[in-house]
């Protein structure tokens, strides 16, 4: 059996993003042991960007760029610095794919990390610039309780590492805001998250929308509603939200509101 087909038998939720995701590396459990381990970096021009999104990412004790000799060393847990060396790959690929690698931590079936590039916004002539990639990267944080996120922007991709049920709702919003640009419709996740937090909805404007006026009804629905894992996605003329039914019932009126 492969480690893509054993992924998918494992970690069934996932199994809706596989148009998304095509590589998937499923390591030998190198054990629990310290180590430091050098890692050969190509991308000189790029080592301190990669270093940062190391810091992001993995749980280590120390990350070391050396410009002389090209490399990063990582020290600490072996298991850690396998995660380490499979990033600093992904990330030295000066041609990373356009859907997405996943890395599966071998003793945690439920601890993964993903690099998905070729991020768009609106369809396939709308490639995300920077700042759409800070925002879907916030986005990812505040809305699926993902701390390890970040943006590698020397090749514009998207990192980040959670639990299965994050990385599903994570994959969904970067499909669900990849769709042609919608405008004055309310778009529900469909599948509900956690008994706690359930509901998921994108609210999308109008394209002449401002993004003072935007961020106006970010304010109002953060006060009124009220819920705090909210955001916008200023491209996509778009708020996201996630809460309880309650919630997300009352930011979709005020949402409604806005739109007359």
């Amino acid at each position: 059996m492969t480690a893509k087909a054993a992924l998918f038998l494992v970690l069934p939720t996932l199994a809706s993003a596989q148009a998304v995701l095509t590589a998937w590396t499923h390591s030998e459990d190198p054990g629990s042991g310290m180590l430091a381990r050098e890692i050969a970096f190509a991308r000189k021009d790029r080592l301190r960007d990669a270093v940062a999104t190391l810091h992001a990412i993995a749980k280590t004790e120390k990350i070391s760029p050396d410009s002389a000799s090209q490399s990063i060393t990582v020290e600490g847990n072996a298991r850690e610095a396998s995660l380490a060396e499979w990033l600093i790959g992904e990330l030295d690929n000066p041609s990373p794919s356009q859907f997405g690698h996943g890395y599966i931590m071998p003793q945690d079936q439920d601890d993964v990390t993903l690099v998905v590039g070729d991020v768009h916004l609106g369809g396939p002539g709308r490639a995300a610039t920077p700042q759409d990639l800070r925002e879907l990267v916030n986005a990812i944080h505040v809305l699926g309780d993902i701390p390890r996120a970040a943006v590698y922007s020397p090749a514009d991709l998207l990192v980040w590492r959670g639990k299965v049920w994050q990385n599903d709702f994570a994959l969904w919003l970067l499909q669900e805001l990849a769709s042609p640009l919608g405008a004055n419709w309310t778009a529900p996740i469909p599948h509900h998250l956690d008994q706690a937090l359930p509901s998921v909805r994108v609210f999308y404007f109008a394209p002449e929308t401002s993004v003072q006026d935007l961020g106006q009804i970010l304010s109002t629905i953060r006060a009124k509603a009220p819920v705090q894992r909210v955001v916008a996605i200023n491209a996509k003329r778009a708020i996201v939200l996630r809460g309880t039914e309650i919630q997300a019932a009352a930011a979709e009126r005020i949402a409604a509101a806005a739109r007359h």
